[in-house]
């Protein structure tokens, strides 16, 4: 993992309550890992999938240039 992004999973994992590949309780969060998202110039990344539209509809939303800080208002907010 690169630039920051093992301490925003860390973060993540531990605000959760779950390891990685786990689901919440609620079935709302998982967390994993990907290797490369193609967008090196603004690493560390993450992607919430957005299912309200179902599982057919679903669509992705990116965050660049992420912290475990910002991170976690991004999880406060869903």
């Amino acid at each position: 993992m690169i630039r920051g992004s093992r301490e925003i999973e860390d973060a993540l994992l531990k605000h959760l309550g779950v390891k990685r590949n786990e689901v919440t309780k609620d079935g709302l969060f998982s967390v994993g890992e990907m290797e490369y998202m193609g967008c090196c110039v603004n690493i560390p990344m993450i992607i919430v999938a957005d299912y309200t539209n179902g599982s057919e509809g679903y669509s992705y939303n990116y965050y660049e240039d992420a912290t475990p800080k910002r991170v976690m208002e991004i999880v406060e907010a869903l």
